[in-house]
């Protein structure tokens, strides 16, 4: 699909992979809507983008409420006219124990991640059917395929966006809508930094390599273009998810040394089992 002269709903839009995504979609003459919980940051977004081609209207919008992503449609269609492409980026993270973590952080993570991904597929789809054309794109994440430890629930947000695309994709075959997966690895947003942190979260040794969100940016406008099903953002991406099919039990090793609760103890000085003081109830921050 072009991207010229089509309206983008961006979700997720006033930081990160959401805010570069707008921005690459407005330099190329889309017009995108900049929708999150953040107004303020919202219109700092759009302020920025004014001299580019693509118009921009903000609507915030909480995703976690059903009737206000259908509002965000409404809104859409009634300015733009239709809707051509939605990008599902809002998203929440949580480093906690399975089996000790707090399940009310548990449950808002998944309002956010998979719920709002759902609310939005709901309320933009039978547009897109409609006028015979769409573009779905759910960002998910590598975590989606490799679920390290202290991260089992904010995996299990991802590996579910994996599963409701494949899904999807099926479903509306044959309508003129596509649908892509993104699955972004460590990437330098502020989103690890904001996460919810029930434990504390053990350094990454230095050989790690983080990409920028403009890359993954570039890489969702890919697969709008192309019409892509699955993309991958680094080779050490795609390296992970496919060692875990071939090696799972050499990546849970690898899990275990980079980041599970003996690297805790080495950074921290904490058992496994103390939580971070004064987060585990905070809410978390939402890209």
């Amino acid at each position: 699909m072009r991207v010229s002269g089509r309206t983008a709903i961006v979700t997720g839009a006033s930081t990160g992979i959401g805010k570069e995504t707008a921005r690459q979609l407005v330099e190329r003459g889309a017009s995108v809507v900049l929708a999150s919980r953040h107004r303020e940051k919202l219109e700092a977004v759009a302020e920025e983008l004014a001299s580019l081609p693509g118009p921009t209207l903000v609507v915030p919008t909480d995703v976690t409420e059903r009737l206000a992503v259908e509002a965000l449609a409404r809104r859409t269609v009634e300015v733009f006219g239709s809707i051509d492409i939605l990008v599902n980026n809002a998203g929440s993270g949580l480093f906690a124990p399975i089996s000790g973590g707090n399940l009310e952080n548990a449950r808002r993570l998944f309002d956010v991640n998979f719920w709002g991904a759902v609310h939005s597929i709901q309320a933009t789809v039978p547009y897109m059917q409609s006028q015979r054309r769409g573009h779905i794109v759910n960002v998910s994440s590598v975590v989606g395929w490799v679920a390290p430890p202290h991260m089992g629930m904010y995996a299990a947000t991802k590996f579910a966006l994996r599963a409701i695309s494949d899904s999807l994709r099926t479903e509306v075959a044959g309508s003129g809508v596509r649908v892509s997966t993104i699955y972004p690895g460590l990437t330098q947003t502020s989103f690890t930094e904001n996460m919810l942190q029930e434990t504390p979260v053990p350094s990454f040794p230095p050989v790690v390599r983080w990409v920028t969100s403009e890359a993954v940016a570039r890489r969702i406008l890919q697969a709008i273009r192309w019409g892509w099903r699955d993309v991958f953002v680094s080779p050490e991406d795609i390296a992970a998810a496919g060692l875990n099919i071939v090696a799972p039990q050499l990546v849970d090793w690898a899990m275990r040394a980079f980041i599970g609760p003996q690297r805790v103890q080495e950074d921290f000085g904490l058992p496994q089992s103390e939580p971070l003081a004064g987060r585990a109830d905070a809410e978390p921050s939402v890209d």
